[in-house]
């Protein structure tokens, strides 16, 4: 019994914990690295040693390790690429100017349109090189309002137009028409003073002018039309293809006067008075004002570029003249001053005769 005292039992080296009844055994890695042997339970009274710091992983998901060269970001989201901002387009810009101008050229029909037209065209082109823009939307959105407000002022042109002459007809009495034939008959020139004869000779010799259609005349008119269509359009005819030059003479091709007498007064003033047959340009400005529109709403017009468009406008400005043959009646007078003892036509005043008939496009 003695010797079974003194007797020592050895206990087993490297005991390992057992593992509950199911769990799965984790690996043991490679023989060559042991399996880390976790810290001794604090004894009673001890505080448990610190742990390091770890990141802790999205719920639900690994940590991952950063690539090498991959910028690190210390909140633990991965880092966004480099923002690139959008590319801006002038298209845009110049979909908005063209579109304000619209608006603000409402009143003058013809340029209303074209300025929407060019104003929605530049507007889908610059959404499509650099996407939404609120300068191209507003121009868009210009453009629109700025072809609505055109038809719109040429249609209140046409009510007030009809309106008149419906007036005029129903109140033939509410003007009055002074009879000045003698003036156009050369057999009754005695009844008209030696001033007046002078003064109708010359306003007569300026509107052979335009019946004649004089080469210079012609030049200076185009000149003239040209230049106003391209500031207010923004393009002039030539850019569109549309011969100058050809317009004036489409727009005379038909041009007829008769004189209704001329008045002068002791200040060396005086006014001829003559009735104008011409092209009507209002029916030709509502022909092209009809297919321009039918073209804005197409889908040709916001595939095509600058260059393509502005041709279109020119081929529809062209066959707006080819379709138009209606000729109108209006009432002018040429305004003359006397220099010395010679009349003269008051050039000024002209002028604004001139662009009523043919500029108000």
């Amino acid at each position: 019994m003695a010797d079974d005292q003194d007797r020592t039992v050895p206990l087993p080296e490297n005991p390992e914990p057992q593992q509950p009844d199911g769990a799965a055994t984790p690996d043991a890695g490679p023989a060559s690295e042991p399996m880390p042997t976790p810290p001794p339970p604090p004894a009673p009274g001890q505080t448990p040693p610190a742990q390091p710091y770890q990141a802790a992983a999205p719920q639900g998901q690994p940590q991952q390790p950063f690539a090498p060269g991959q910028p690190v970001n210390p909140y633990g989201q991965p880092s966004p690429g480099y923002y690139q901002q959008p590319t801006k387009s002038g298209k845009a810009t110049g979909a908005l100017v063209c579109g304000i101008f619209a608006i603000l050229l409402a009143w003058a029909p013809l340029f209303g349109i074209i300025l929407g037209i060019v104003a929605i065209v530049l507007a889908v082109k610059a959404v499509k090189e650099a996407g939404k823009d609120g300068k191209a939307t507003g121009g868009k959105v210009c453009g629109i309002i700025g072809i609505v407000l055109s038809v719109l002022s040429f249609i209140l042109y046409l009510v007030i137009g009809f309106g008149a002459m419906a007036y005029l007809a129903a109140n033939p009495g509410s003007v009055t028409v002074v009879d000045n034939a003698p003036y156009a008959d050369s057999s009754s020139g005695l009844n008209a003073t030696e001033d007046e004869k002078q003064a109708e000779a010359v306003a007569q010799a300026e509107l052979d002018k335009l019946k004649n259609q004089d080469p210079a005349f012609v030049q200076q008119l185009a000149a003239q039309l040209d230049a106003e269509f391209a500031d207010s359009a923004g393009y002039s005819l030539a850019e569109l293809g549309v011969d100058p030059v050809a317009f004036v003479q489409w727009l005379l091709a038909d041009f007829d006067y008769q004189l209704d007498g001329t008045y002068t007064s002791s200040d060396g003033t005086g006014t001829t008075y003559a009735d104008v047959t011409m092209r009507d340009v209002y029916a030709f400005a509502s022909t092209f004002m009809t297919d321009a529109t039918a073209f804005s709403r197409s889908t040709e017009a916001g595939s095509m570029d600058e260059a393509a468009m502005k041709a279109k406008l020119g081929e529809l400005f062209n066959a707006a003249m080819e379709k138009t043959t209606d000729t109108t009646e209006s009432y002018i007078g040429v305004d003359l001053v006397k220099q010395g003892d010679a009349w003269v036509i008051d050039e000024e005043s002209w002028a604004d005769e001139t662009e009523l008939l043919f500029g108000n496009l």
